[in-house]
């Protein structure tokens, strides 16, 4: 069996701040609200984490980020800031897709053949994929994630029917939505920092690093007339 290495995980892509602390098979996490205030946030809680495992930021193996998508100002600033620390304490940075991330926490807690992830994008509309335990595991880089009204989504899952659960946060307009679909619409409480974990100690493992100025949120927007972003 591989030995875990000493990651630290930051996710930061929209609803609460969170960072988790892998050293080597035990975690530790702490959370704060309002990813409003990523800037101010962070740092502080990532030093509280540290502090409380009694480890440096040089004892680290490396650096993960939730990649997106997410709130575009959240994604920046959380990006910018990780990016800063590996610099400086000369450690890998692995980007972690928000929306793989979140589907295999969630592919963990519910039985159903399909999974719907979403995240909050502009007001009654979600970024989205649609997963199949029957294709699990084959995820990659290039996996269409898209951007829909919940009224879309929702007739998404009703074509699955029972057999299939939408999870994610902000979920009020997808649940009315999804009334009659069928589907279970769960609240994606448990996804945090701690769900970025197993995704960077593979990256880390396969040797699969990228050059700290390649990385960058990956975002998911669509640029609309009149400079308006989705």
């Amino acid at each position: 069996m591989t030995a875990s290495h000493r990651i630290l995980a930051i996710e930061c892509s929209h609803l609460f701040i969170s960072v988790a602390l892998d050293l080597g098979g035990r975690v530790l996490e702490e959370r704060a609200d309002a990813w409003q205030k990523t800037a101010e946030t962070m740092v502080p809680l990532i030093d509280s984490l540290l502090v409380n495992a009694g480890v440096a930021l040089s004892d680290l193996d490396a650096l993960a980020i939730s990649s997106g998508p997410g709130s575009f100002t959240a994604l920046r600033i959380g990006m910018a800031t990780t990016k800063g620390l590996a610099f400086g304490a000369g450690l890998p940075l692995i980007p972690v897709s928000t929306m793989e991330a979140l589907v295999l926490a969630a592919a963990e807690r519910f039985d159903a053949d399909r999974i719907v992830p979403v995240i909050p994008a502009r007001k009654g509309e979600y970024y989205y994929t649609l997963w199949s335990r029957e294709a699990a595991p084959a995820w990659s880089a290039g996996r269409d994630i898209s951007f829909a009204s919940a009224v879309d989504i929702a007739a998404h899952a009703e074509s699955f029917g029972s057999q299939c659960v939408v999870v994610g946060r902000e979920l009020a307009g997808l649940r009315q939505c999804c009334a009659r679909s069928g589907a279970e619409v769960s609240n994606a409480e448990f996804f945090s920092a701690e769900a970025l974990i197993p995704l960077a100690q593979r990256t880390l493992a396969a040797g699969c690093l990228p050059d700290l100025a390649s990385v960058v949120p990956d975002y998911h927007q669509k640029f609309r007339p009149h400079g308006k972003k989705s």
